[in-house]
């Protein structure tokens, strides 16, 4: 059974499966090897993902949903035609339409994946993801990082090396970077660093700001203060698409047009965007942004205890590496040619389909490739210290360093802090090796509470707290009297930004409803169109017979009742053949 590898990208994504030992890329049912992360519910109730929904963007703003990973963890919601959507909700439509598009494609059903998350996402992010595959139907055990899925790809091609490669990965709308080494067909990632709001669409932005601004500037104007709400946003949305085309025609060419006709009306007047922007404006207008991804390196290749000099290749992974700043920054860096003979879409990918082979047995790892991972920050708890003789909460205690080699189980032996004290809470947070105290945005989980622990003085009650990292990078927690044995334990499932098992449950029945409803608008849709293109052609009698039988299909369609959508579109298709 194919086990698919999926890069579920912030921008776009791109499926893989593995044939004859070799990683290859799937098409997906509009014939593109990626596709944009894009979902939408159109005014008529048909969900559209990918190139469809990513090209009606700028007319349908409040109905399309961009960039969801970025929300992948957390408790945020949109609302897409008045409805409210979790992220992994969003996320498991693009998953499905990802799915489909690979049984279409190999003429079978896929049941599995090997999903791919950025190297520094946390506990709940990749939790999020998971939970967002199994609402579109797939099996996801396995959660593998996206510079470790470009250095599989590569490492597959390259079994007989013996090297060091640091895999620079800036897509869309994350960056990492890993440092690997590859001997005897292992992949070890020695280190991992990144930042989860830094990629494409942060150049995309800051270019579209500096467009408004110059446009403020020579005409008084700003575009973002004009007009309705809705031709706002129409607006936004124009200049964030052609900021986007911009950036790509830059990264081929030295000069490009931002040129935008009537964007807006003012004053009874049109107005216009016709802005020429330099490669060079555009450098300068990220070359923060872009320099900030060398901190990153030099954090992961010291965490790796290597020089720049033992780099033996540097490999460019992610659509925003075609940048030349970036390409240049990097080449600088390292003194010497960045390889590209990889797809920097399509890298990650392909990695995950071989892991998809390993996971399936298709790829034999004792004969062939092996995987070693690291955790990417730090794990650990909150404790009391004493300064002067005093208690003071709110420290970090690092369990599991950043970088360790996964699997891993480390445990470390606390005291009970008060006299008697029956009951301790175990708060899990993720930090960094430089963290003095907790920092509530990197809480884990507050659920962990061990109680029944006998009432003696102070100090005297030992405490061992276990923490277990698992390969797909997920928590599991253990918590132990020493001295009666009684144990908690917990997977840290119900943490902030994770979906319960209940809230999967009712999600999955809501998105079954939702997709065969607008399969169902999908069959009819030609008809309405057709209806609704004859009302202006025909006498107000006619015309009320139209608007009345759309007005019941529409009906039908909203209750998902198949029977009267079928009822209704028959007795429309006979009034319009009538009238033709």
């Amino acid at each position: 059974m194919t086990i698919i590898g999926i890069d579920l990208g912030t921008t776009n994504s791109a499926i893989a499966y593995l044939k004859d030992g070799k990683p290859h890329i799937i098409e997906n049912k509009n014939g593109h090897r990626t596709t944009p992360s894009v979902f939408q519910i159109d005014r008529k109730g048909e969900i559209k993902v990918g190139p469809i929904a990513k090209k009606e963007y700028p007319s349908y703003p409040r109905e399309t949903v961009l960039e969801v990973k970025r929300l992948m963890g957390t408790e945020e919601k949109v609302t897409v035609t008045g409805k409210e959507y979790r992220p992994e909700e969003i996320s498991a439509h693009i998953l499905r339409y990802l799915k489909a598009s690979a049984e279409d494609f190999l003429g079978t059903e896929v049941h599995e994946a090997v999903i791919t998350v950025p190297a520094y996402f946390s506990d709940s992010q990749r939790k999020a993801t998971q939970k967002a595959g199994e609402l579109a139907g797939l099996k996801v055990e396995r959660i593998i990082n996206e510079p470790t899925a470009a250095a599989i790809a590569f490492g597959i091609e390259n079994m007989d090396k013996d090297q060091h490669i640091l895999v620079y990965d800036l897509g869309g709308g994350t960056f990492d970077v890993s440092v690997v080494e590859l001997f005897d067909g292992v992949v070890e990632v020695k280190a991992s660093a990144g930042d989860n709001n830094l990629g494409g669409m942060d150049f995309d932005n800051t270019l579209a700001d500096y467009v408004i601004n110059e446009f403020k500037k020579e005409k008084g104007i700003d575009l973002l203060s004009i007009g309705s709400e809705d031709e706002i946003l129409q607006r936004k949305a124009r200049i964030k698409e052609e900021a986007e085309n911009v950036k790509k025609t830059l990264s081929t060419q030295t000069t490009a047009s931002f040129t935008l006709q009537y964007i807006a009306i003012h004053n009874n007047m049109p107005l216009s965007l016709d802005l020429e922007i330099s490669r060079t404006q555009f450098e300068r207008l990220i070359r923060d942004k872009a320099e900030s991804t060398l901190e990153h390196v030099e954090k992961a290749l010291s965490d790796a205890s290597l020089a720049i000099a033992d780099i033996d290749e540097v490999l460019l992974v992610g659509g925003s590496t075609r940048i030349p700043l970036i390409q240049e920054l990097v080449e600088k860096k390292f003194s010497k040619p960045l390889r590209k003979d990889l797809n920097p879409d399509e890298a990650v990918a392909l990695g995950a389909a071989v892991q998809g082979g390993i996971k399936s047995g298709e790829l034999d790892s004792a004969q062939g490739l092996m995987v070693i991972d690291v955790c990417p920050y730090t794990l650990g708890t909150e404790v009391v210290k004493y300064i002067g003789g005093q208690p003071m909460p709110g420290y970090f205690d690092p369990i599991i360093p950043r970088n360790s080699t996964v699997p891993i189980t480390e445990s470390k032996i606390y005291s009970t802090i008060s006299d008697n004290q029956d009951s301790v809470s175990i708060p899990v947070y993720q930090g960094d090796d430089e963290d003095i105290y907790v920092k509530e945005e990197k809480l884990l989980s507050k659920d962990i509470i061990l109680d029944g622990i006998p009432a003696r003085p102070a100090g005297e009650e030992k405490i061992e707290v276990k923490f277990s990292y698992d390969i797909n990078g997920l928590l599991q927690v253990e918590a132990t009297v020493i001295s009666t044995g009684k144990k908690k334990t917990g997977v840290i499932r119900t943490q902030l930004g994770v979906m319960t098992d209940q809230e999967v449950a009712a999600s999955k029945e809501r998105m079954e409803q939702e997709w065969n409803q607008s399969e169902l608008y999908h069959e009819v849709k030609n008809v309405i169109n057709r209806a609704e293109k004859m009302i202006d052609e025909v006498d107000s009698s006619e015309r009320q017979k139209i608007e009345g039988l759309l007005a019941n299909l529409r009906n039908a369609l909203e209750k998902n009742d198949t029977v009267a959508v079928k009822k209704y579109e028959d007795e429309l298709t006979d009034l319009l053949i009538e009238l033709v």
